[in-house]
């Protein structure tokens, strides 16, 4: 992602600020030395996603890209994984039928992932005029 380094690094420089703030009113050094290494997880995250992409750290749009990219409007799979998410959940609580429904739900929502990335290739074939693997 273009850019997408700027808000972490940000986000870094106000916890800094903070840290600052902490280390010098605050009596307590855990709560300065807590705030530090919070700044210390961020920035090393910012610099983690900038050297991983060059580009992140560039503001702007994206170059624009030659092949067609395929977006999804909705997917049935992420709304039953979702749910099956939510049932297994409850059933750690409640039920242990709801864990096992849950667990069954998320099986059946990753094999219908599964189709709908086969479908999503397929189709950036046909548009992009090499064939569908089939």
């Amino acid at each position: 992602m273009r850019g997408g380094a700027i808000p972490i690094l940000a986000w870094g420089t106000i916890l800094l600020a903070l840290a600052i703030g902490n280390w010098v009113w605050d009596a307590k050094p855990v709560n300065g030395a807590t705030a530090t290494a919070a700044v210390l997880i961020i920035y090393g995250f910012g610099v983690a996603v900038w050297l991983a992409r060059r580009e992140a750290i560039r503001r702007g749009p994206p170059a624009p890209r030659s092949e067609p990219e395929t977006v999804p409007q909705a997917s049935l799979a992420a709304m039953v994984i979702g749910l099956s998410v939510g049932c297994a959940l409850f059933g750690v609580a409640w039920a242990k039928f709801l864990l096992y429904f849950g667990i069954a739900m998320f099986v059946v929502g990753i094999g219908r992932l599964t189709i709908e990335v086969r479908a999503e290739r397929a189709t950036r074939q046909e548009v992009s005029g090499k064939g569908a693997l089939r």
